[in-house]
């Protein structure tokens, strides 16, 4: 009676039963997949066609945006608070202005003092020159340097091309001499 009350495990062929995992999600994404495959092109050509006229609308509804904010903005003007806003701006242009007006004083006094020294610099060498001393050099020597480095300068260095040098001459150049090309009868026959 054991064999008769336990359950049949096996199927009726005698192989056991197989067993499958009764996953509710897995039935919902085989049917996307199923979807997917089989309207893809069709759901990437919507996509693409979506995106496109985002893009192209996308500026004009900025605008309308725009305007409603400009007109909510308008509505709620405050007259005193742009007038504080308007006094703001003259004063800080006020405050501006002094200051480049300082700056343009301070250069134009600095500049009637260079030209203050030019014209006493003038006027002494004109009178050294009345004095006999000769005018001022206008060049600054420049300080010599020892005799003997300078001289084992110049003894170094040797000339770039000699002093008989003729480019025009065409004597020296064998190499550079202009040869006619052979000739000979046409290689017929």
């Amino acid at each position: 009676m054991d064999a008769q009350q336990q359950p049949n495990t096996e199927g009726e062929e005698g192989h056991p039963n197989v067993l499958v995992n009764e996953n509710p999600l897995s039935g919902v994404f085989f049917t996307v997949v199923e979807f997917i495959q089989g309207y893809g092109w069709i759901i990437l050509f919507g996509l693409v066609v979506c995106l496109y006229i985002k893009s192209k609308l996308s500026p004009t509804v900025r605008k309308y945006k725009q305007k409603i904010e400009e007109t909510i903005e308008s509505k709620k003007f405050d007259s005193t608070k742009a007038l504080s806003r308007l006094e703001a701006m003259e004063a800080s242009r006020r405050k501006m202005q002094e200051q480049l007006d300082a700056q343009a004083a301070r250069h134009a006094e600095q500049m009637k003092q260079r030209e203050e020294e030019k014209r006493k610099q003038k006027i002494e060498d004109w009178d050294g020159h009345i004095q006999g001393k000769g005018y001022r050099s206008k060049f600054k020597p420049k300080e010599e340097q020892p005799t003997s480095r300078s001289t084992s300068q110049t003894e170094k260095k040797k000339p770039l091309k000699p002093s008989d040098y003729s480019p025009l001459s065409g004597g020296d150049g064998g190499s550079c001499a202009w040869r006619p090309g052979q000739r000979r009868g046409g290689g017929g026959g």
